[in-house]
């Protein structure tokens, strides 16, 4: 079995490093995993510690300027005699390549984004040109997004987030007033605005809208609510402590992104076995098929959104048959042991 070293800036709560976490811990039971932490006197995800802290992964925090950084990273991998390196985000990226180049070995770094800005996507265009053997994207939107800005497109590799301990799906009982849910942050990235427009043309009394998040937009938000005339049809909850629970309860799942990678809030609703209303941005047709588990619109059809809307509202069979669907996609294309599969597979050169 190949050595492995895996580099993140953190082991903080972003997605990135609990993915990183998740698959250092798996893969340590194959084999000899190093866990580097580029800014080590950052603050720590209490899960992540508490996974790391059960399993056999060696975690290596690194302390001072990028250039000692660097040295450590070097002896890192010669002293565990480290066969292929694994990036996760532009810094380690950037700096992960280079040395993993310098000491003759395998370097995949990984972008987690369908979009970068300016500055980070130079950065990992250098290091994905000219140092590393490959780069892992988790979305196919964001592997073909960067090929057509000049990334070498035979470099480019997609492993999809996996999604683990996948719930068993949930039969939903009738209800009088069926709950439509949204959860993410309130940023002008999710077209909120959009969503509410949508929702308002519902001229019906058997919903409410969950708005679930927090974020620079929480007063726009609101006003939104008030001005399309939906406030006494809606709740708004800020960073709850039951999303889960608010998700279990919760009858349709809706989201109007401009721009997406792999969504994680989507994922969540597939977990719950929701059916899907969504703009057809990102990875968003991978993880929603059209007619099958939900309906898919262009950004900003706010018609469109309205009428799948209602179509789910008017009939339980057709939501329970779409939510038995999204779960079942999620088992069969992000579970965790398909996820550590496709890592092996390209670890091992298979």
């Amino acid at each position: 079995m190949k050595r492995i070293s895996i580099l993140v800036s953190t082991i903080d709560s972003g997605g990135a490093e609990k993915q990183a976490v998740l698959l250092a811990t798996h893969l340590s039971k194959r084999t000899d995993v190093n866990l580097i932490v580029l800014y080590g006197d950052y603050p720590e995800y209490k899960y992540n510690v508490d996974l790391l802290a059960e399993s056999n992964v060696k975690v290596h925090k690194l302390f001072g300027n990028m250039l000692s950084k660097m040295g450590h990273i070097r002896n890192i991998l010669k002293e565990t005699k480290t066969d292929v390196l694994l990036n996760y985000l532009t810094m380690p990226d950037f700096v992960g390549s280079f040395v993993g180049r310098m000491c003759g070995i395998r370097v995949y770094n990984g972008i987690r984004n369908s979009r970068l800005p300016k500055s980070k996507m130079l950065m990992e265009k250098l290091a994905h040109n000219l140092w590393a053997t490959g780069t892992i994207y988790n979305c196919y939107s964001g592997a073909d997004y960067f090929g057509n800005l000049g990334f070498h497109k035979s470099k480019n590799i997609v492993i999809p987030n996996c999604f683990p301990n996948i719930a068993e799906p949930i039969a939903r009982q009738e209800h009088k007033v069926k709950n439509i849910i949204t959860v993410g942050r309130f940023d002008p990235q999710k077209d909120y605005e959009t969503l509410i427009a949508g929702v308002a043309l519902l001229e019906r009394n058997d919903f409410r809208l969950s708005i679930v998040g927090y974020g620079s937009l929480e007063e726009q938000i609101r006003n939104w609510v008030k001005e399309y005339g939906i406030e006494k049809k809606s709740d708004i909850y800020i960073k709850p402590n039951n999303v889960f629970e608010l998700e279990q309860n919760a009858d349709i799942y809706l989201s109007t992104s401009l721009f997406e990678g792999t969504s994680n809030s989507i994922m969540e609703a597939l977990n719950w076995s929701l059916p899907v209303v969504a703009t057809n941005v990102g990875d968003n047709d991978h993880l929603v098929i059209d007619g099958e588990n939900g309906f898919l619109h262009p950004i900003g059809d706010v018609n469109g959104i309205a009428a799948s809307l209602c179509r789910l509202l008017d009939s339980s069979d057709l939501r329970n048959k779409m939510g038995q669907k999204s779960n079942q996609i999620l088992r069969e294309s992000y579970s965790l042991e398909l996820f550590e599969r496709r890592y092996m597979d390209l670890i091992e050169g298979r």
